[in-house]
């Protein structure tokens, strides 16, 4: 009868479910480049789905909110300049109003489009914590030609006997990484952003 109690235990119902923490970087991401930023990553802008701003999601079988007391558009901001760096591009979060922007290359906007974690049952002994992450990014600045738009969608399922909030932050916080990392793949594969020359190379490493 051990089981069956603990799993009561573990499930027994609230008004809320937090999620923990703040959002980082998988541990050994390469290392970040460092000098003057190349590109500045302002602060995305973010609408919450529902009244309270802090409300990410549902935990559908238990019938409650899902809470998180972050800033998605601080957060997804700070991991996409984190890849940036990661790729050798030298790259700083901003306010979206801060000044000296126009000292940098690229300025990356743009806005969190979905910011999400929910709980659905996935059988008789086990739920699924589903992690939605989207991002609609725009990059402008002396390094750009021309108008340069992009959408990314990043999800994250993790399969348990009951949602803990553990879980909640680590589909979370992947689904926010695969995004962060999958728009840096955009930035450059557009011919945006790349890394700084290194001494000897010809070129200036701005891709026009």
């Amino acid at each position: 009868m051990l089981f069956p109690l603990l799993f009561l235990a573990a499930c027994a119902t609230g008004n809320q479910l937090y999620v923990p923490g703040d959002l980082a970087r998988p541990a050994g991401s390469a290392p970040r480049a460092e000098g003057f930023p190349r590109v500045a990553v302002a602060d995305f802008s973010y609408s919450p789905p529902t009244e309270s701003p802090d409300v990410i999601g549902r935990d559908y079988d238990q019938v409650r909110q899902i809470v998180w007391k972050g800033d998605p558009g601080k957060a997804m901001a700070d991991l996409v300049a984190a890849v940036l760096s990661e790729h050798g591009i030298p790259a700083v979060r901003v306010r979206p109003d801060a000044a000296g922007t126009a000292n940098v290359p690229f300025l990356v906007s743009g806005a969190v489009r979905r910011f999400e974690v929910d709980v659905r049952r996935g059988g008789t002994f086990s739920e699924n914590t589903e992690a939605t992450v989207a991002l609609a990014i725009s990059v402008s600045g002396t390094g750009v030609s021309r108008p340069w738009e992009t959408t990314v969608t990043s999800g994250t399922t993790l399969q348990g006997l009951f949602p803990v909030p553990e879980d909640l932050r680590k589909a979370l916080q992947s689904a926010a990484n695969a995004a962060a990392e999958e728009a840096v793949r955009r930035l450059q594969g557009g011919g945006v952003a790349a890394a700084p020359p290194t001494e000897g190379k010809e070129g200036d490493g701005i891709a026009r």
